[in-house]
């Protein structure tokens, strides 16, 4: 098949550990959720509305899926370690930044450079898995990464907390900074470059990409099926905490305990995927995930149907989906980055991109809907499932080769 991007060498490139990829990996969604706690504390700082404020995670979340998308072909053309180096060093002016800020516009400014630069090295991260493994292997070790997606927006908003409390919301972003510092410093002691040689030598050959990858059947299936899979979580994240709290009239304290649960599932899910998908293949560790993601939401609507509402009924079911959410991240992922390996940077930022943007619209979605219809949370979720598992299969037919 005649690639207008094939690679110029066929060399192995060096490995990294996947410790130095969690590190770099970590640093978007630590940044994201280690802020929450603080908010009030913000508002009251800069005496502006609570609204505003909420804007750091807005804007946040904008810019990384902006910026992923921008980054990807530039790895392409210009390497991945450059860009990697260059997004931890953003993210710690950015982290810097934001704890000497004198005013909101500051503030927001310094959260957009920070998230720019935590997005570049999270999606350059995968990029790189799957620069140095083959199809299946990069599910695995993708499997292990994207533990950390759980991982640290659990521990961050603790984290945050803690250091609000007892040294105010500056240290947090100092916290950061340091720890962008810290991830600097490793990164470039042990990051090697990884992109493969490639014919991307001009804007336009860059632009090219972008038709090539969203022409490419294999890629859109298995980028949809990602992005779907992340879409029901996010609006599990947006409307589960009104329907415990509000409809079912529980304390938070049990939302949070419920909601650990669910976190376990999905974490089960990345680590299956990652000891067993070179052993059984991506699209089966795929056809899984999304098969168990469907029995899960089905049962979910006969328990809703037939059996009264409470955290309990409703968790359940949802700790089995997260389960299956976990085995489809990893391989949907590995296919999305393996429909066109020379293009891996590209194909990482347009998917991570995608991913972010469906989970947002969602969210909104859920969000609005559920206090009109708390059942509307499982319609959401059911038709993303739905999704994710028709986009797979549509991906899986397909792919050549």
């Amino acid at each position: 098949m005649n690639r207008p991007f094939a690679p110029q060498a066929v060399t192995a490139p060096p490995r990294p550990s996947l410790a130095v990829l969690v590190a770099v990996s970590a640093l978007q969604p630590f940044a994201l959720n280690v802020l929450a706690p603080a908010t009030p504390a913000l508002a009251r700082t800069f005496a502006t509305d609570y609204a505003t404020i909420q804007l750091t995670l807005g804007l946040y979340l904008l810019a990384v899926a902006v910026t992923q998308v921008v980054i990807g072909p530039i790895s392409d053309r210009f390497g991945r370690r450059p860009c990697v180096l260059g997004g931890v060093a953003l993210f710690t002016i950015g982290s810097f930044a934001g704890a000497f800020a004198v005013d909101t516009v500051t503030l927001l400014a310094a959260r957009v450079v920070q998230a720019a630069g935590g997005g570049t090295a999270f999606a350059l991260a995968r990029a790189i898995v799957r620069d140095t493994s083959e199809r299946d292997e990069a599910a695995s070790r993708i499997g292990y990464l994207t533990m950390v997606m759980v991982v640290a927006p659990m521990v961050a908003p603790f984290v945050g907390g803690v250091i609000d409390s007892h040294l105010g919301w500056r240290a947090i972003f100092g916290a950061k900074a340091l720890f962008g510092v810290a991830v600097l410093a490793y990164a470039l002691a042990v990051l090697g470059e990884t992109a493969p040689k490639t014919h991307l030598t001009s804007v336009g050959d860059m632009l090219r990409a972008f038709p090539l990858l969203l022409g490419d059947r294999g890629f859109l299936g298995y980028a949809l099926a990602m992005s779907f899979t992340s879409a029901a979580f996010f609006a599990f994240i947006a409307g589960a905490p009104y329907v415990v709290v509000e409809s079912m009239g529980r304390s938070a304290d049990v939302y949070g305990a419920f909601f650990a649960l669910t976190a376990l599932g999905y974490m089960v899910g990345n680590f299956i995927s990652g000891r067993y998908a070179l052993r059984m293949g991506t699209d089966l560790m795929v056809t899984i995930g999304t098969v168990l993601s469907l029995v899960a939401i089905g049962a979910e609507v006969v328990l809703i149907a037939v059996m009264p509402w409470t955290p309990m009924t409703l968790f359940l079911p949802l700790v089995v989906n997260a389960v299956g959410n976990g085995l489809t991240m990893p391989g949907a992922t590995a296919g999305a980055l393996s429909a066109r390996p020379e293009a891996a940077g590209t194909a990482a930022g347009v998917a991570g991109a995608l991913q972010l943007g469906l989970g947002a619209l969602v969210s909104f979605i859920t969000g609005a809907a559920v206090v009109a219809a708390p059942a509307s949370l499982i319609a959401v979720m059911a038709i993303c499932i739905v999704a994710s598992f028709a986009a797979h299969r549509f991906g899986r037919s397909g792919r050549s080769g």
